[in-house]
């Protein structure tokens, strides 16, 4: 009788096993990827999978600078010359579950840099919007770096819109967002 109840439960382990490591070894896609300030902070156009984990979208920057103006296009808000005292952008983006899976949870990272002397002021905020529903990435001062997953397991969705918006604001110091992805979780349906 034991050894049949060993059985049972090593076959039940290796089903569970083997549907993680399917849900692992499939791959989300990313569409419909735009940003409202096409020219400074976020750039649509080098924000990528990841080709080490195919589940994770790499946020891209603007760089450089504005030749008309010579004010940097990078994400950042600063009192410098040639700086934004501002910078605010939204990226949108949507993910597609594929075959058989549905989108589990999105988490959110952005790493930076920030200043502040005695007297500096400096500060952000994020927020995001996932399939509909609005929620607080959080805000901060100098530090902007942030981290925050939603779990939407229970919708079963397939295919999930994404909307996130970062503001950056100085008027003495300086806040930047150097880097930014989005990581994705998948069931099987």
């Amino acid at each position: 009788m034991r050894v049949r109840q060993w059985r049972i439960v090593a076959a039940a382990v290796m089903f569970g096993v083997f549907c993680a490591s399917e849900a692992r070894a499939q791959s989300v896609t990313f569409t419909s990827i735009k940003d409202a300030v096409p020219t400074k902070f976020f750039n649509a156009a080098t924000t990528l999978r990841d080709p080490t984990n195919h589940n994770r979208l790499l946020i891209g920057f603007n760089t450089g600078f504005n030749p008309t103006t010579f004010v940097a296009n990078d994400f950042r808000a600063s009192a410098l010359a040639f700086s934004n005292r501002s910078a605010m952008d939204t990226i949108s983006f949507v993910v597609k579950a594929p075959a058989g899976f549905y989108i589990a949870t999105i988490t959110y990272t952005e790493r930076g840099t920030g200043f502040t002397s005695r007297t500096a002021i400096s500060a952000g905020g994020a927020q995001w919007v996932v399939g509909g529903q609005p929620g607080s990435l959080g805000v901060f001062t100098n530090n902007p770096d942030l981290s925050k997953t939603v779990d939407i397991r229970s919708a079963r969705k397939t295919s999930v819109p994404v909307s996130i918006t970062v503001s950056l604001f100085a008027s003495t110091g300086s806040v930047a967002v150097t880097s930014a992805n989005v990581v994705v979780t998948l069931l099987p349906l």
